[in-house]
């Protein structure tokens, strides 16, 4: 080996040695300790012991029709992340999509839309929580109550219906509901991120391609299906596996709502994690809470990537 290869791989050695061991000491030692955890029962506090596989099995056996309410709280929670992971998906990824494209067309106005749009991505969860809280009130500061209120009266002066049609004032942030609650949220957080997201992705695309096909007639619909979706698909894929990872990890919306409290019917993976460790003293079985989240992750991410994957264009 020549000295100044030998200088080299030296140089490499000293750059990459101190942020490995940071990454060792810092994610990877504590992600395998975290595994073992799941194995055993811990309070946190004294030494753990092992127990297998007992914290996985008692989740599944939360899904059995004779399971007790203490059991089926992991199930109720998958359900709730399942329904925030679909739920926002489908409606960020389309609103996302059609707000670039007529961003790409230069509507007037566009550069104050990319703000307004964006704003609320750059507030806090726990602000938007807030905020979202008092527009769900069912006080006077309930606008969507409200709304609701002047649409029965609307309905029934114009005669179309003999009674009020929605029963006000509508608990929008009770337990069993505030799943669903939190799409619209979630929605108007996060869609100005993907919209800008994608719009880069289009702005690539060369503009003799749409030359070309509006001189074959080809309308903006066409367009947009045949040209810019094909070739911005990659960012799409990466977006909706960001949204799926986003979705399960739904923590601080539901405990800030909740008012920091963990509540069987509204719980999901990370707030039942958080519940078992720092409030029942059940380390363990939170470990393998965390476990199952890192699981699902990784699952969801690879499915994702495999049914959507396509060979690259070029253009």
């Amino acid at each position: 080996m020549s000295p100044h290869r030998a200088h080299q791989r030296r140089f490499a050695l000293a750059a990459v040695t101190p942020a490995f061991l940071l990454f060792t000491f810092w994610v990877a030692w504590p992600a395998v300790k975290g595994f073992y955890f799941a194995l055993t029962r811990w309070d946190g506090l004294s030494d753990p012991v092992y127990i297998g596989l007992e914290n996985f099995q008692q989740m599944v056996a939360g899904f059995s029709a004779e399971a007790g309410k203490s059991a089926k709280l992991f199930p109720v929670a998958i359900r709730n992340n399942l329904i925030l992971m679909i739920g926002p998906a489908v409606l960020i990824l389309a609103l996302a999509l059609c707000f670039a494209s007529a961003m790409r067309s230069r509507v007037r106005g566009a550069s104050i839309f990319r703000v307004a749009f964006f704003f609320p991505n750059i507030l806090s969860a726990v602000a938007v929580s807030i905020l979202w809280m008092l527009l769900y009130s069912t006080s006077g500061f309930g606008v969507f109550n409200a709304l609701l209120g002047w649409l029965n009266s609307g309905l029934t002066a114009l005669g179309l219906a003999a009674e009020p049609t929605f029963k006000v004032p509508v608990a929008f942030t009770d337990s069993k509901i505030l799943a669903w609650s939190l799409i619209p949220m979630i929605v108007w957080t996060a869609t100005g991120f993907y919209m800008l997201l994608f719009l880069a992705a289009m702005q690539a695309v060369p503009e003799t391609l749409y030359d070309a096909a509006r001189v074959d007639g080809a309308s903006p619909t066409l367009q947009f299906f045949h040209i810019t979706l094909p070739l911005i698909w990659d960012t799409v894929v990466t977006g909706m596996v960001f949204l799926l990872i986003a979705g399960l990890k739904v923590f601080d919306a539901v405990w800030v709502i909740e008012q920091q409290q963990s509540r069987p019917d509204s719980n999901t993976l990370a707030t039942l994690m958080y519940s078992k460790i720092f409030n029942e003293y059940q380390a363990g079985y939170g470990a393998a809470i965390a476990v199952v989240i890192f699981l699902a992750v990784l699952l969801f991410t690879l499915v994702t990537l495999r049914l959507y994957r396509k060979e690259a264009l070029e253009y």
